[in-house]
């Protein structure tokens, strides 16, 4: 059972339909020609990136030769992360890989299952698909809660469809696809807290460690054009 304290989640909440699915396909499509012509996404001043001296809650995001994770260190005391993360449910839980797999998995619309596992470390320290690089933000509170509100609302049932080690599988709300994958979700995800990111320009791992990294440029620029606080 998924215990959670910032938000409720549904219990009758329903995936869409492979056919409303497909047009969100054909819609992104045009929607990304269109974005070509406009410039990168802005920071939500109002949440991100929070002042040096205010408070603030750390996360991490790991990205490998193929996945993406969002981690939360643990604020029960215990060392260790809260992990995030999404993916094909015919691919990651039932084996049907190879290239029919992908193709199936990029081009159709399929289930997706939203994984929440508890770890000693991060994704990126212990992938068997390197390489790996790991970001580090820090969120305003307010951000760091819608954060994690929009990951609760991503997940279409309390109940896990698998567990396997410390890790959870939740059944996802939308349907995973090329225009919704686990690159896409991360970036979505971090919109919410506040960091210029945008699905429309995600759709490899380079395309999102990209807007990480001019997410990194953002926030320690602020930092430095930021006042020191007089004693």
């Amino acid at each position: 059972m998924l215990k959670e304290p910032y938000a409720p989640l549904a219990q009758d909440a329903t995936t869409m339909s492979g056919s409303a699915e497909r047009k969100n396909i054909a819609a992104g499509v045009a929607a990304c020609l269109v974005l070509l012509q406009f410039g990168c996404a802005a920071p939500a001043r109002e949440l991100w990136p929070p002042p040096p001296d205010a408070p603030a809650r750390t996360i991490h995001v790991s990205l490998d030769a193929w996945h993406a994770m969002i981690a939360f260190p643990l604020d029960t005391g215990e060392p260790g992360f809260e992990e995030w993360g999404y993916a094909e449910q015919a691919w990651y839980l039932e084996g049907r890989q190879g290239v029919t797999g992908a193709l199936r998995a990029l081009f159709w619309p399929t289930p997706g299952v939203v994984e929440i596992g508890r770890h000693d470390q991060v994704w990126a320290a212990r992938t068997p698909q390197p390489p790996s690089d790991l970001f580090t933000f820090r969120l305003s509170e307010q951000g760091y809660l819608q954060l994690r509100r929009h990951l609760l609302s991503t997940i279409a049932a309390t109940e896990p469809i698998l567990t396997a080690g410390a890790t959870n599988f939740y059944p996802a709300k939308r349907s995973y696809h090329l225009f919704h994958q686990c690159h896409q979700y991360v970036a979505r995800a971090l919109q919410e807290a506040g960091l210029p990111t945008t699905v429309f320009w995600v759709f490899t791992r380079a395309s999102l460690a990209m807007q990480l990294r001019r997410a990194e440029r953002i926030a320690a620029a602020d930092q430095t054009a930021s006042p020191t606080p007089v004693p």
